[in-house]
């Protein structure tokens, strides 16, 4: 835990304690001090179960204080002290002067505990190896986790109301390592490698904010600023493939600075609020480029970059004007506008092509003028019936190479009802429309060209699109303390003009639930939840280039050039349950269970031409898991001010995936084109028993 944060919080609480006692000021609260205990064995890698918690044996500490007097109030809450996932937080102030917030929050994001790399230093700047190495037995172990911890600090001034002066701050730090990767060579089949990159990196934010808040009205000015540092921006390994120390570069430091300024104004003719804010910002970064790539047998290529260092700026502006109105009872109307501008002033760097490829390669700064306008009204018929339609335009400008303008045209009608007793629904139909100027509709000279299959593959974002979505709640209490809850989502979206890419997606959501008790005594409550998401694409092979029309997907197929169709599917199931209820007058029992399942597949069709040795096989195992989870806990209150808690809790998860099933550390190549893995998910399954207890007293 940090310990200067603890150290400003006591500080804090002994500074103010002669204030509060000049005042009525009066001290509530908890104190819980317990322990956890994990069984973890059946886990050949438990940094899935501990992803982002601390779930380690240990201690248990946690408090809630809360003050509240005449003048002043003051609220301190902390969890998980001492643990890798802890939050402290205090709150306090002056009512109607000032109030103030200090606080830390951190958490442990864990990758891979006891993989294995044939690396040595891995997580420094400096990886070596001595390669090929394929005895595993002789790698080094490593596992891979970054600590992440953001603690700040804000302060705002009320006390000339109705004009209020806020500061804030704080600094996010991740210190530690995480999982990276990275080709050898300049195809797929020169092989790749996992690698543990460094990760130390601060950013410190800090903004200042003055205004004017009224009954009527509201104005504010804001100044945020915003850097970020790393300390390792270069790693170099050894490439195995090319015999030699290769690069990889890691984020460089930035600058962000914003400005921004609000206005409301309420009370107007017609009911009506109008409301603007402006803003604008300016993201610097600074990094030299390397010059150099490796060539055969670590020799070092040229590549001749047209300028010696990389500076990137990136500017926005936004605008947003919104009136909502009231011009007549039973009818709200809205109607806003909304601007962005993206200038993109990054160098733009043109590097010459390695003998390999013999092409220049460059970035693409991306520039764009987004402008998005829309009304929308909502009458109330009568006291059960309310409708609404509306109407959107989002028209983009971008500095893109494949589409440059794209206009959304969106509209939407929805009903909310409650003419039956105890029951509310609500139904909404939305229907998009977009249309792009696409750039590459003339791309090659012809089907031998192998741009000419540029005409044909349109980037999904921006494509032209017919998307409609249906969207229905129901909610309904039958009887006293008997809650339901129904809510269903269907999207579909129809990509307009795709020979090649994304076809059709669609999605579909159902999920229900049932509460039945009084939430002061025993209450039972159990939901369901399945979705089901589908994605059809069409794709080209060309094995054969010279054939006639070997870049027109209209082209007959052949035994070496042919489309081929693929439909990824995604199912998703969840259940759960949970009870409290009194088992005495003194032990309430609270217990839960959930299970989650998502189905994944992978089907191919292809034409009949093809040898059947080589046509494309389903995947059935395409990021498949199951988790099932049980959690039974019991709290006994001996008296008003002392309780005990008690529980166990069981968590079980299964990963099945064709991207990993038949792991292996290494996947040998031809001269030097081995690939070296560490072990990320291969094994992410694990069985968990957790005990934990903790004693609580309250003042």
């Amino acid at each position: 835990m940090n310990k200067k944060l603890i150290s400003i919080l006591i500080a804090n609480l002994f500074i103010a304690a002669p204030v509060f006692a000049q005042d009525t000021f009066k001290l509530e609260g908890s104190v819980s001090l317990g322990g956890v205990s994990v069984d973890d064995d059946d886990a050949v890698d438990a940094a899935k179960l501990n992803q982002f918690r601390d779930l380690s044996d240990g201690g248990l500490l946690g408090f809630d204080l809360r003050g509240r007097g005449a003048r002043y109030w003051l609220d301190l809450f902390g969890e998980n002290l001492g643990r890798d996932d802890y939050y402290v937080n205090l709150r306090g102030g002056m009512y109607d002067v000032f109030k103030y917030r200090l606080y830390s929050d951190q958490l442990k994001h864990n990758f891979l505990f006891g993989g294995l790399t044939p690396y040595a230093n891995a997580g420094g700047t400096n990886i070596t190896a001595t390669l090929p190495s394929t005895n595993t037995a002789t790698w080094n172990s490593v596992d891979i986790a970054y600590k992440r911890r953001d603690t700040g600090a804000m302060f705002e001034f009320q006390g000339a109301s109705p004009w209020y002066f806020r500061v804030d701050g704080n600094q996010v730090e991740q210190s530690g390592n995480k999982l990276g990767a990275s080709s050898q060579g300049m195809s797929p089949g020169n092989g790749m490698v996992d690698l543990v990159l460094p990760t130390e990196f601060s950013t410190r934010n800090a903004s200042v904010e003055g205004g004017y808040a009224a009954k009527t009205m509201h104005f504010s000015v804001s100044w945020l600023t915003s850097k970020f540092e790393n300390d390792n921006e270069v790693v170099n390994w050894y490439n195995g493939f090319y015999k030699g120390t290769d690069t990889t570069y890691l984020p460089f430091d930035n600058k962000y600075s914003r400005i921004a300024a609000n206005g409301t104004i309420r009370k107007l003719p017609l009911n009506s609020t109008l409301a603007v804010r402006f803003t604008k910002d300016k993201l610097d970064s600074d990094g030299f480029l390397g010059a150099t790539v490796l060539g055969a047998n670590g020799a070092s290529l040229t590549t001749l970059p047209n300028a010696g260092s990389f500076d990137g700026k990136v500017e926005n502006k936004t605008w947003t004007l919104a009136l909502a109105s009231s011009p007549m009872r039973g009818l709200d109307t809205r109607l806003y506008y909304n601007k962005i501008d993206r200038d993109d002033k990054s160098t733009h760097v043109t590097f010459t092509g390695t003998a390999s490829s013999g092409t220049p390669y460059e970035n693409e700064p991306y520039s764009f003028e987004r402008d998005n306008w829309g009304v929308d009204a909502y009458w109330r018929v009568n006291r059960q019936n309310r409708v609404g339609v509306g109407y959107d335009v989002l028209d983009i400008e971008r500095h893109r190479f494949d589409f440059d303008e794209s206009k959304d045209k969106r509209w939407f009608v929805e009903w909310k009802t409650s003419m039956l007793e105890n029951v509310s629904a609500r139904v909404k139909y939305q229907d998009l429309t977009r249309d792009s100027n696409f750039l590459l509709a003339n791309d090659g000279t012809g089907p031998q060209d192998v741009a000419y299959w540029n005409r044909f593959l349109q980037a999904y974002d921006a494509a032209n699109l017919d998307q409609k979505s249906w969207k229905a709640t129901l909610d309904f209490s039958p009887a006293e303390f008997l809650d339901i809850s129904i809510e269903g989502i269907t999207k579909e979206n129809k990509y307009r003009d795709m020979t090649l890419g994304r076809l059709k997606d669609t999605r579909r959501e159902l999920y229900a639930s049932l509460s039945y008790g009084n939430p002061d005594t025993a209450r039972f409550t159990v939901f369901g939840d399945v979705e089901n998401v589908k994605y059809d694409s069409r794709h080209r092979v060309v094995g054969a280039a010279t054939q006639t029309g070997a870049y027109d997907p209209a082209t007959p197929a052949t035994a070496q050039n042919y489309n081929w169709e693929g439909t990824a599917r995604d199912k998703n199931w969840a259940f759960g349950v949970a009870v409290d209820f009194p088992a005495t007058e003194k032990l309430m029992v609270k217990a839960s269970a959930v299970y989650y399942k998502t189905d994944g597949s992978l089907d191919f069709a292809a034409p009949s031409v093809i040898a059947a040795a080589t046509y494309p096989q389903a995947v059935a195992n395409y990021d498949d898991s199951k988790r099932t989870s049980f959690n039974l806990k019991g709290i006994y209150a001996f008296s008003k001010s002392l309780s005990i808690t008690a529980g166990y809790a069981y968590e079980k998860y299964d990963y099945k995936d064709a991207q990993v099933d038949g792991f292996r550390y290494v996947i040998p190549g031809n001269a030097g084109a081995d690939s070296y893995m560490m072990g990320y998910n291969a094994n992410p399954q694990y069985k968990a028993n957790i005990l934990y207890g903790f004693v609580t007293w309250k003042f």
